[in-house]
């Protein structure tokens, strides 16, 4: 049994001073110091809110030696805040409540350990005969008033941060179920409307191939009727089957004469004399009274019995006979 705690003593020690850290928050901006004092040179500055692993304080509890990102340094306690009770508190406040981690520092080693290469390593003789003179007042706890009330109310406000962290993440969660919906509903507009689209175009294109072959099919009923017109001569328009609307003929009116009937045996008038001669003039003088039984016929008289001039009979006289 005394040999099994010897060696859980031996792996206590041999373990990372890392994994002994403790999570703690800067209340405001700092600098890391080389050493538990204002005097030892600055390494790096830290800001407010920084998160840093805490790895034990010097008796008192007056500065701790902490880590932020690769640096390594220490800090006044009055600038710290300490996770307890799954809670950020402000350190000094609980200095007699939590179990901090004692450690000691010993500049050559601890220097050895984090700062070769640095500009002021190789004045580590004046550096130890500085710690050896102001080690009494590292450990002693001196709270500045400022500083205080910047640590509680950092406390405070760090200490509401895990409900704020619940809520915010009841929100997020909210928020993205609401996103998971819209989005979930743009979706399913946008697929909607491509259906429609595609819809659509094939329907355009079912409705242009069926006119496609449409009009296939009314090209090949028309091509006998083609041939048939072009093999059938054309007709030719006859007068009377000129379009009515074509312009009338313009012509010069002319008198319509009737040629006169000729009597066949001599100088007889024609029939129809009276209707086809021209009115006569006004007579200049009365003519002499002609004998009945020949000479010619007085003008606008009717042909009697006897024939015209030399005894022929007129036209009339053979329809008499």
């Amino acid at each position: 049994m005394k040999l099994r705690g010897l060696f859980i003593a031996a792996a206590v020690l041999l373990m990372p001073t890392a994994a002994l850290a403790a999570p703690g928050i800067v209340t405001t901006t700092v600098n890391l110091r080389a050493g538990p004092g204002e005097g030892f040179p600055t390494v790096d500055r830290i800001p407010g809110g920084a998160r840093v692993n805490i790895h034990g304080c010097l008796r008192g509890a007056a500065w701790c030696d902490v880590s932020s990102s690769d640096d390594r340094g220490w800090v006044s306690s009055q600038y710290l805040e300490y996770l307890y009770s799954n809670r950020y508190v402000y350190l000094p406040d609980y200095v007699d409540e939590i179990d901090v981690p004692v450690v000691p520092f010993v500049l050559t080693s601890y220097w050895s350990s984090y700062y070769a290469g640095r500009p002021w390593y190789h004045r580590r003789a004046y550096w130890s005969g500085y710690w050896q003179s102001h080690e009494r007042f590292a450990t002693r706890l001196t709270i500045d008033r400022s500083a205080a009330r910047i640590g509680r109310a950092a406390a405070a406000r760090d200490t509401a941060l895990p409900e704020a962290k619940a809520r915010v993440g009841v929100e997020e969660r909210s928020r993205a179920r609401v996103e998971e919906r819209t989005r979930a509903g743009a979706t399913e507009r946008v697929t909607r409307e491509k259906d429609i689209a595609t819809r659509s175009a094939r329907e355009g294109h079912e409705r242009a191939a069926a006119q496609t072959r449409e009009n296939a099919r009314a090209a090949v009923r028309e091509q006998p009727m083609a041939r048939a017109r072009t093999q059938t001569p054309p007709i030719m328009a006859r007068g009377h089957d000129e379009p009515r609307a074509a312009p009338p003929r313009i012509e010069r009116a002319t008198p319509h004469m009737t040629q006169p009937n000729a009597a066949r045996g001599g100088g007889g008038p024609p029939m129809n004399a009276r209707a086809q001669m021209p009115a006569p003039a006004a007579p200049r003088a009365a003519a002499p009274a002609m004998p009945q039984g020949g000479g010619a016929p007085h003008i606008n008289a009717a042909p009697r019995g006897g024939g015209g001039p030399g005894g022929g009979g007129g036209h009339g006289q053979d329809k008499r006979q």
